[in-house]
């Protein structure tokens, strides 16, 4: 005798969206209040539903593909709008291209680029999202706390595509210490990243060998409709979840910090300004 076989149906949106919030649950325990509102927002509240681009830093696009596979980003009580979350590893110095609702940098001193444009198309919706030191990446036997950062010789070789080295310069603008041979300015994730890849260990800038750090902001593009702002907004709310710190965590990444007062547009094109005139005369010593 042979079978009847009937093929599976495919679950309504109702039930999708239902597995969706028992993901959340499962994954995000015990059960908080905001993991709770979110996964019954998720199953009733979404009249709207879109597709949300985030152009993210290579090293912060796994999180947040993590933290969205299980459910972050969920609308929170009382939002209508449930998204689907497409998240691009992108070079920051190349997501202007990518189509992108949301971009989430290393650091918004990307928009002070002169002649990049993208002050005018990119605006602040949280000044931080994640955090990872910066600052001089010293051999594993030095000691961080006896470095003098404004006297130490500083290996930078294009600050428009490296943003450790943008952020350098900023600080501590543009000066004989520069050289193609002195320490490089890390990141606390690019120093575990060039750990791995074998050599010599280097240690992440701390104490004095710390002069910054990149807060990876939340940006949204300036002509970004209601409806893919709002799934902005649940995806920022989300990141209150202590879930998401722990993932954070696990990849190396410190939480979200307070940013301070806003800088001087000016800072980044006088930085830059100063080294192409460098750039210039090394070149010309060369020649």
């Amino acid at each position: 005798m042979t079978g009847r076989h009937r093929r599976p149906r495919r679950l309504s949106k109702e039930g999708r969206r239902l597995l969706g919030g028992v993901a959340l649950l499962a994954v995000f325990a015990p059960v908080t209040a905001y993991t709770l509102n979110a996964a019954i927002a998720h199953v009733r509240s979404c009249d709207d539903e879109v597709t949300l681009t985030v152009a993210a830093a290579p090293e912060i696009a796994g999180v947040l593909e993590d933290f969205v596979d299980a459910g972050g980003g969920a609308p929170e009580r009382g939002s209508d709008v449930c998204a689907d979350f497409e998240i691009i590893p992108v070079a920051s110095d190349e997501a202007d291209q990518s189509g992108a609702e949301v971009w989430i940098p290393e650091t918004d001193l990307w928009l002070d680029v002169p002649e990049s444009g993208l002050r005018e198309r990119w605006e602040v919706m949280n000044a931080s999202t994640a955090s990872s030191p910066v600052g001089l990446a010293l051999p594993a036997e030095d000691d961080p706390a006896a470095v003098d950062p404004t006297a130490a010789e500083v290996a930078v070789e294009d600050p428009r595509a490296d943003p450790a080295e943008l952020l350098w310069i900023t600080v501590f603008g543009v000066g004989d210490n520069i050289t193609a041979s002195g320490e490089e300015v890390m990141s606390a994730h690019q120093v575990r990243a060039h750990n791995a890849e074998g050599g010599d260990r280097l240690q992440a800038p701390s104490a004095a060998a710390q002069i910054g750090q990149f807060t990876y902001p939340m940006l949204t593009a300036v002509d970004i409709d209601d409806d893919h702002r709002e799934a902005a907004r649940n995806l920022l709310r989300s990141y209150d979840l202590p879930e998401y710190n722990e993932l954070l965590a696990e990849a190396g990444f410190g939480p979200q910090v307070t940013v301070g007062s806003q800088r001087d547009e000016t800072i980044v094109a006088s930085a830059l300004e100063a080294w192409d005139s460098y750039s210039s005369e090394s070149s010309s010593n060369l020649d």
